[in-house]
C-alpha cells in the first residue's frame, strides 16, 4: 500500500468505498422505492420522518468522533488501541439513550404510532451502527477500503432482501424495518469488529470513563461539523413534517431521496482523501495543493453530469422510481434540488481539508453560520411553499457552504486553479444537458446520449493537460509518515 501514488491510492480507495456505498444505496433505494409503491404516500412520510430523527441522533450522538479518529490513526496508527472502545461506546450509548427520548417525546405528544415505532427500531440500529462506523473509521484511516466495503455491501444487501420479502408477503414497515435494520446491524456490527481484531490488533478493553472528557473535548470541531451538517441536512424534513400532510413530506422524501443516493460519491472521495489530507505537508513540493485541487476535481467530474441528468430528466426519473401520476409533485422538487448535488460535493471536499487543516474554531464558526441561515431559509419558506421551500432552503444552504469552504480551503493550500478544477466539468455538464433535452423524457434515450457528448466535451478540454495532471498526482509522496506533528 506505501509504495503505491497518492493517485493511485486515492483511485482504490475512492472506487472500494464507492463501491460499497452505491452497492448500499441501490439496496437501500429498492427498499424505499417498494415502500412508496406499496404502502403509501402516508407510509412512506412516517418512514422518511422517522429516518430524518435517526439522522440527527446520528450526528448528535456522534461528537465527530469517527473524524478525529480517522485524523489521529492516518497520523499514528498506534493510537488505535487506546482509543477505539472509549470511542465507540460513547456513541452507542448515547445514541441508544437519545433515540428512546426522542421516541417518548413523540409518543407524550401523541404522535402517529407508526412514526414512533420506526423511531425507536431505527434509534437502535442507529445506537449499534455507531459502534460499526468506528470499525469502519480504522479501516478507512489506514486506507485498507476493502474491510470497508466487507462490512457495509453484504449487510445492506441481507437488510434490503429482508425488508423486501416482508413487504411483499404482507407485513408492515414496523416488522420489515425492525428485521432488516436492527437485526442486521447486530450481525453486522459483530463482524467489523472481528475484521479489526484479525488485521490491527485487539483495541484495549475497558470503557476508560476518565478519558472521555479528554476525547469529546478534542472533537469539539468535528462534532460541530457533523451536527450542525445534518440539520442543514434534516431541519427542513422535520419542519415540513410539523407544518405539512404526511403526503407532502412523502413527495419531497420521494425526490430528496434521489439527492441522497447520489451523494455516496462524495463521500466516498472524501473519506478516501481525508486521510491524506491529514498527513500530506505543506511545502515546496505542492502535495496538499495538488491532492486538493484533484480531489474537487475528480468529486466535480463525476458529480455534475449526474446533477444535469437529474435536472433535464426529472420526470422521467420520478416515473421509473415511484411511478406517474402519483409522485407528480416531486418533479418539481427534484429539479430544485438537483444543483444541490454538485453544489454539496465541492463544499464537502473543501469542508474536510479546512476541518483537518485549519483551527478547530473556523469549522465551527462556518458550519453555525450556514446552519443559521437554513433554519432561517425553511421557517420562512416552509410555511410558504411547503415543499418547494425546503428544497430551496437547502441550495441555498449548500451554495452558501460550498462558497465560505473553496475560500477558506486556498487561504490553506494556496491553490491557485480553482477555474481548472471547476471549468471544463461545468461546461461538459452544460453541453450534456442541452442534447439530452430534447428526449428528456426517454432515460434510455437521454442518459447515453448525455454521457457520449459529456465524455467527448470533457476530453477535448482536458486533452491539451491531461498527461501533465496525471504527471502531478504521481509526483505526491506516497509515504505515510509514522507520526505527523500537529
Amino acid at each position: 500500500m506505501s509504495e503505491r501514488s497518492g493517485l493511485a491510492r486515492l483511485a482504490r480507495n475512492g472506487a472500494l468505498n464507492a463501491a460499497a456505498d452505491v452497492l448500499s444505496k441501490v439496496c437501500s433505494l429498492v427498499f424505499f422505492a417498494l415502500v412508496a409503491r406499496r404502502l403509501g404516500e402516508d407510509t412512506l412520510g412516517h418512514y422518511v420522518f422517522a429516518l430524518a430523527i435517526t439522522s440527527l441522533v446520528w450526528s448528535f450522538a456522534g461528537f465527530g468522533l469517527d473524524r478525529l479518529a480517522m485524523r489521529d490513526i492516518a497520523r499514528e496508527p498506534a493510537v488505535m488501541a487506546r482509543i477505539a472502545i472509549p470511542m465507540a461506546a460513547i456513541k452507542g450509548m448515547v445514541a441508544g439513550a437519545f433515540a428512546a427520548v426522542v421516541a417518548l417525546v413523540l409518543a407524550v405528544g401523541h404522535e402517529n404510532g407508526e412514526a414512533v415505532a420506526l423511531v425507536l427500531i431505527l434509534g437502535g440500529a442507529t445506537a449499534i451502527g455507531m459502534a460499526t462506523s468506528t470499525a469502519q473509521t480504522i479501516f478507512a484511516a489506514h486506507e485498507r477500503m476493502e474491510y470497508v466495503f466487507l462490512t457495509k455491501v453484504p449487510w445492506a444487501l441481507l437488510s434490503a432482501v429482508l425488508g423486501i420479502v416482508i413487504i411483499l408477503g404482507g407485513g408492515g414497515i414496523v416488522s420489515a424495518t425492525a428485521a432488516s435494520a436492527l437485526g442486521v446491524s447486530v450481525v453486522g456490527s459483530a463482524w467489523a469488529w472481528s475484521l479489526v481484531v484479525r488485521h490491527f490488533g485487539r483495541p484495549r478493553a475497558g470503557l476508560r470513563v476518565g478519558e472521555w472528557p479528554r476525547l469529546l473535548g478534542e472533537a469539539i470541531p468535528f462534532s460541530f461539523q457533523e451536527m450542525l451538517g445534518q440539520v442543514i441536512f434534516r431541519f427542513d424534513t422535520v419542519l415540513l413534517a410539523a407544518v405539512a400532510a404526511s403526503a407532502v413530506v412523502g413527495a419531497y422524501g420521494a425526490a430528496y431521496r434521489m439527492l441522497e443516493s447520489t451523494l455516496f460519491i462524495a463521500w466516498s472521495v472524501g473519506f478516501a482523501v481525508m486521510p491524506m489530507f491529514s498527513y500530506l505537508r505543506e511545502g515546496a513540493d505542492g502535495s496538499l495543493t495538488h491532492m486538493f485541487e484533484g480531489a474537487l476535481k475528480l468529486v466535480l467530474v463525476l458529480m455534475a453530469p449526474i446533477a444535469v441528468a437529474l435536472f433535464v430528466c426529472a420526470s422521467a426519473v420520478i416515473d421509473a422510481v415511484y411511478g406517474l401520476p402519483r409522485y407528480e409533485s416531486s418533479v418539481e422538487i427534484l429539479r430544485l434540488l438537483a444543483p444541490a448535488v454538485a453544489v454539496y460535493s465541492v463544499g464537502h471536499i473543501a469542508g474536510i481539508l479546512v476541518l483537518v487543516r485549519r483551527p478547530g474554531r473556523v469549522t465551527v464558526t462556518v458550519s453555525a453560520i450556514v446552519a443559521t441561515v437554513n433554519v432561517v431559509a425553511c421557517a420562512v419558506l416552509i410555511p410558504w411553499i411547503e415543499a418547494r421551500g425546503a428544497a430551496i432552503a437547502t441550495l441555498i444552504a449548500e451554495s452558501l457552504l460550498a462558497t465560505i469552504g473553496l475560500v477558506l480551503a486556498r487561504r490553506a493550500t494556496g491553490s491557485r486553479r480553482l477555474l481548472w478544477v471547476a471549468g471544463t466539468p461545468v461546461l461538459a455538464a452544460l453541453a450534456m444537458g442541452l442534447a439530452m433535452w430534447p428526449v428528456a423524457d426517454s432515460l434510455p434515450l437521454a442518459l447515453p446520449i448525455g454521457a457520449v457528448v459529456y465524455a467527448g466535451v470533457l476530453l477535448l478540454l482536458e486533452a491539451h493537460r491531461l498527461r501533465e495532471d496525471i504527471a502531478l498526482f504521481r509526483s505526491i509522496s506516497a509515504q505515510r509518515p509514522d507520526v505527523v506533528p500537529t
